[in-house]
């Protein structure tokens, strides 16, 4: 019996692990509505005979031993509950990034998700990964591969990319309040899509963080051309008012440090595992910041953005897990 079958405690659910063929969907179908209470990527990870999947639950089960203190103490069941799956691996996905920074330190029993101490600056970390499956305009656009393996769609970016600003603002207006403002807050957002189309993360964070639309040239007196993002103060939704973005421009969020960001689903982040390669996440610090964080994160890309200069630093390493994962020949890699 694997180790998240265990955990679970339910002997109904430990008797379907493992029992199905990729290919079978309709069973899948049928043990979903059969298990209602939980999240269906959950239920994937453990019914499905497939090796990422087993890698997985290897991946999960090490990074719940090694930061188990650190995290909620009842994180495994939370993982499985509907709706949850993906923001509470986003959540150790993320212990197993940041403790190459730094030390990760027990939350007390409000608060944060953890603590990471850099070099005795106790920084706040809360993660989030924002369910669009109950607000459809949250919803990213779906493939149909229904007819063919090649999926295409048409329209402009801010059509395509306004659901994936509007999670990425639910998660930062859920999570930027709560937490004390004495110390340095990073607010880590994954508003994974759907496996097959790949997010424009810049202009994302341009404009839910900065107000900063599409590059522009403008022709000086001189002939010469002036090159410069479009100022964008609101965005609208479709048939509704508009609403304010361009958070780190305003002073109201300076308690915020910096945003951790990325698209890609949290399952790509573990190491030899299915899904995109661990790349992806960038680091945003709030050039307004009440407590700046003095460190370049070697595992993120970084946008900087400031009312001289705007750039993006790519990241100096790929990410390296902490884990040692035991495969089936026992041996520890």
């Amino acid at each position: 019996m694997s180790f998240l079958v265990e955990k679970m405690r339910d002997e109904k659910l430990a008797k379907v692990a493992g029992s199905i063929d990729l290919s079978n969907s309709a069973l899948f179908s049928a043990i979903q509505s059969q298990f209602p209470q939980y999240d269906p990527a959950f239920l994937w990870l453990i019914c499905y005979q497939h090796e990422g999947a087993e890698f997985l639950q290897k991946y999960i089960e090490a990074n719940y031993k090694q930061f188990h203190q650190v995290l909620d103490s009842k994180i495994l069941k939370i993982l499985s509950q509907k709706g949850k799956f993906e923001s509470r691996l986003w959540e150790m996905i993320m212990c197993d990034i940041l403790s190459s920074s730094g030390t990760l330190i027990q939350k007390s029993a409000a608060g944060a998700d953890f603590l990471l101490d850099i070099k005795g600056q106790i920084i706040q970390v809360e993660s989030i990964a924002p369910d669009e499956a109950t607000e459809e305009e949250l919803r990213a656009i779906r493939p149909d591969y229904s007819s063919s393996n090649f999926f295409s769609v048409g329209g402009t970016i801010h059509d395509l990319e306004l659901p994936i600003v509007l999670r990425a603002i639910k998660g930062f207006n859920d999570k930027e309040c709560k937490y004390r403002t004495d110390r340095p807050l990073l607010i880590a957002i994954n508003t994974s899509k759907a496996v097959g189309l790949v997010s424009r993360d810049d202009y994302v964070l341009r404009r839910f963080l900065f107000g900063l639309g599409n590059l522009q040239l403008t022709k000086m007196s001189n002939g010469q051309y002036f090159r410069h993002f479009e100022q964008v103060q609101y965005l609208s939704k479709p048939g509704e008012s508009s609403f304010e973005v361009g958070f780190f421009r305003n002073p109201k969020y300076k308690h915020v440090s910096g945003v951790i960001y990325t698209s890609q689903s949290s399952r790509g982040f573990v190491p030899d595992g299915w899904g995109w390669s661990n790349y992806g996440v960038t680091y945003v610090p709030n050039p307004l910041a009440l407590h700046k964080i003095e460190i370049n994160f070697p595992y993120f890309r970084r946008l900087e953005c400031t009312a001289e200069r705007y750039q993006e630093i790519e990241a100096e390493h790929k990410f390296v897990s902490t884990l040692n994962i035991e495969p089936e020949n026992g041996e520890l890699r």
